[in-house]
């Protein structure tokens, strides 16, 4: 992600990475820490070659110091602007001050992307207003399912039970026929073993959103668990890019390792682990193909073998080490926890 970064570049976005990080631990909370974990990480899996770095001994950086160091590289900026960002949040506490940090770091490297918005309007206390617009922008990035400033469009629309509906759900039932190898049978594997519904049945989430996002699941190799969901989310903003960080990374941070509502479905605290996260966030980056492009087409890649179409996607394997832990969510009483 940070391919051809000088030494002054690297210690400077660390340096800055450092800064914004909660310096006083809050007894008791095991988020504690992992802001400079993030910053620790980020230099042994981000940089080539990968940078060793004591905490203790990076120095304070001004704003201004860091855009001089960075140039004019607009690639690095975004990146190192977008890390700074993380690693203030990463050890679960939301302080204005430090969020106003970070952007005052992103202004100076002329870096003005929609999240920069987002995190100044949490740090004026607009919490609401900038946990709705990330969930308007999530949705955005699935196509065929809303626009940015749309009202954001039923989650379940299958209810009525159309003919459409059921041919679509018909569609998605027959991948358990195909063979086990395949993307389409472990995707149908998936489903089954959470006991999800297709699309097209009663209580499945639209297709628009659960075919790329369950997809992503399936390719990735991460779980339904709280950390697989923002394994996941990060994964799917290195590889879709637009709009990365305020429309799938930020919302997942800040519900599932922040602690604040986003979508109604629910908040936790402790997801983020920074190795994991980076190393998911590298992985979508090394993703050559963009399962949310308008073009990607699901049903044209199921007879594919799973492992030949992760390669041909340029997904990098999953180490065991890195995988998603924690209790996997699932709707007990559909679920077959044998599919496979």
């Amino acid at each position: 992600m940070f391919e051809g970064a000088s030494t002054e570049q690297v210690y400077a976005v660390l340096a800055a990475a450092h800064g914004v990080v909660q310096q006083v631990r809050v007894d008791g909370d095991p988020r504690s820490g992992r802001g400079d974990g993030i910053v620790v990480a980020a230099g042994r899996l981000m940089f080539h070659p990968p940078v060793i770095v004591d905490v203790t001994t990076l120095p304070r950086i001004e704003p201004q110091d860091l855009a001089r160091a960075v140039g004019p590289d607009r690639e690095l900026a975004e990146h190192a602007a977008a890390l700074i960002a993380c690693a203030s949040l990463a050890d679960g506490q939301v302080d204005p001050e430090r969020l106003r940090r970070v952007v005052e770091y992103a202004h100076a490297m002329h870096v003005r992307d929609g999240w920069v918005r987002e995190i100044l309007q949490v740090a004026r206390g607009h919490l609401k207003w900038a946990m709705a617009d990330m969930t308007r922008r999530n949705a955005s990035n699935f196509p065929g399912f809303a626009n940015p400033d749309d009202r954001l469009p039923t989650m379940m629309p299958y209810e009525a039970q159309t003919d459409d509906d059921k041919r679509l759900a018909e569609r998605f039932l027959a991948l358990e026929g195909l063979p086990k190898n395949t993307y389409g049978h472990q995707f149908w594997a998936h489903f089954r073993k959470h006991g999800f519904d297709f699309p097209g049945q009663p209580n499945a989430f639209t297709g628009v959103w659960a075919v790329p996002h369950d997809g992503l699941h399936v390719l990735s190799g991460y779980n339904t668990s709280l950390q697989g969901e923002l394994l996941v989310s990060a994964f799917t903003g290195g590889m879709h890019r637009r709009d990365a960080l305020r429309a799938q990374i930020l919302p997942t941070v800040f519900e599932w390792h922040v602690g604040m509502e986003v979508n109604g479905i629910g908040k936790q605290e402790g997801a983020l682990d920074p190795i994991k996260f980076l190393l998911s966030w590298q992985r979508g980056d090394a993703t050559t193909t963009d399962v949310l492009a308008p073009d990607w087409d699901f049903f044209a890649v199921v007879n594919r073998d799973l492992e030949e179409l992760r390669w041909t996607y340029g997904i990098p394997p999953l180490m065991p080490a890195d995988a998603a832990a924690g209790p996997e969510i699932s709707i007990a009483a559909s679920a077959d926890p044998y599919a496979s």
